[in-house]
């Protein structure tokens, strides 16, 4: 028997704060399949994530923000990360 987990994929997803371009490909058999628009050089570069629960879902965009939050912090200083 399997849950609806539609309704649930879609919270998490509203909870992403990044620049980053993703968008929900398709939620089949409780399998959630998001795509990221990626541009390397012009060229557009898609990358597919899937992902089998909410749980594991809610950890990548956890960790997306995270990253967000590190990029925006470094700009704010006065250091350089590549100095």
């Amino acid at each position: 028997m399997a849950l609806n987990l539609e309704p649930v994929y879609k919270g998490i997803f509203e909870k992403f704060k990044t620049r980053k371009k993703f968008s929900i490909q398709s939620i089949e058999k409780n399998v959630l399949v998001v795509e990221q628009d990626e541009e390397i050089c012009g060229q557009k570069e898609p990358r597919s994530f899937e992902f089998k629960s909410p749980r594991e879902f809610e950890e990548f965009v956890r960790m997306e923000n995270q990253y967000e939050v590190d990029i925006e912090r470094q700009l704010q200083g006065n250091k350089m990360p590549y100095r």
